[in-house]
């Protein structure tokens, strides 16, 4: 993928994940009740492997971080990544290199070895488990 294409990427996604949590915050009111958008779930019943995380990012908004990893530990890399991404790709864009573009090569060669691939995937699937027992 070029680098054009990543950064766009990237800061759609950035944005859309920004004005979701802003979204369910100011508008939706979470504490009350959010309308499960989840198409897996709604087809199958059971949460996906993603499900909770926007609930996670506004606990970690507030300050609430044993209710985020309760509610989906993915929150943590979401949120980081949410708040560090644009403003890495701003700075590259402003100073003309490509520094968020090598960082990702670098990862994306980094979990491509199955000894850090099926590893990851595993705690992914330990963390589906857990929700899925955790709504039974």
């Amino acid at each position: 993928m070029s680098r054009k294409k990543l950064y766009l990427l990237i800061l759609c996604f950035a944005f859309a994940g920004c004005f979701w949590v802003i979204l369910n915050h100011y508008l939706l009111n979470v504490d009350l009740h959010t309308p499960d958008v989840c198409l897996f779930r709604q087809v199958t019943g059971i949460p996906c492997p993603s499900c909770g995380t926007t609930h996670a990012v506004l606990s970690i908004m507030k300050g609430h971080f044993l209710q985020a990893m309760s509610e989906n530990i993915l929150g943590f890399p979401v949120a980081l990544m949410m708040m560090v991404f644009p403003v890495w790709i701003a700075i590259d864009l402003i100073r003309r290199r490509e520094s968020f573009y090598t960082f990702y090569l670098f990862a994306e060669s980094i979990l491509r070895k199955s000894w850090v691939a099926w590893p990851a995937l595993g705690l992914l699937l330990i963390n589906w488990g857990y929700h899925i027992i955790r709504i039974v």
